[in-house]
């Protein structure tokens, strides 16, 4: 008895002193040791600015670009506006993040309305850091329809 007490010891001081898990036998759900002797997956940098800050400009003219891509040729539907605006917003935020801004999220918004002789007001409010998160807006106008887009740049420490 007293042996193999020693031996189930001997063990589990084998599995605490051994290796680090590998991921695959965290995800097979072999959590056999306390979280105090997994490597963590990520270390402290400890920098406060991003290595690839945002640049306002060359992001503003993207933007605008993409915008007038989309819109030049399209034909206005009332039906389809909300996948439009869908695929423009999706469209925005994934150029932006193939640009690699590190440490930046990116909300993208599109509204898109026709014409018929109404009033539209937009109205933002944030609450950010004016140094580092950043807003871009572009708007869109044809004879029938109009889309206003906003892009929200939010540093992500």
């Amino acid at each position: 008895m007293a042996a193999m007490a020693r031996k189930s010891s001997v063990l589990i001081l084998s599995r605490l002193m051994g290796p680090a898990m590998t991921s695959s036998r965290a995800d097979r759900g072999l959590h056999d040791r306390t979280s105090m002797y997994v490597v963590p997956r990520f270390q402290n940098t400890y920098r406060l600015e991003s290595k690839h800050p945002f640049r306002r400009e060359a992001m503003q003219i993207m933007m605008d670009h993409i915008l007038k891509s989309y819109l030049d040729d399209y034909k206005y539907v009332s039906k389809r506006a909300k996948r439009l605006a869908e695929n423009i917003s999706e469209e925005l935020r994934n150029q932006l993040k193939l640009c690699q801004f590190e440490r930046y999220r990116i909300v993208a918004l599109v509204t898109v309305g026709d014409k018929k002789m109404q009033d539209f007001r937009c109205v933002a409010r944030a609450l950010w850091d004016p140094e580092k998160d950043d807003c871009l807006c572009s708007t869109y106008e044809a004879p029938s329809f109009f889309v206003v887009a906003s892009v929200w740049v939010v540093y992500f420490e």
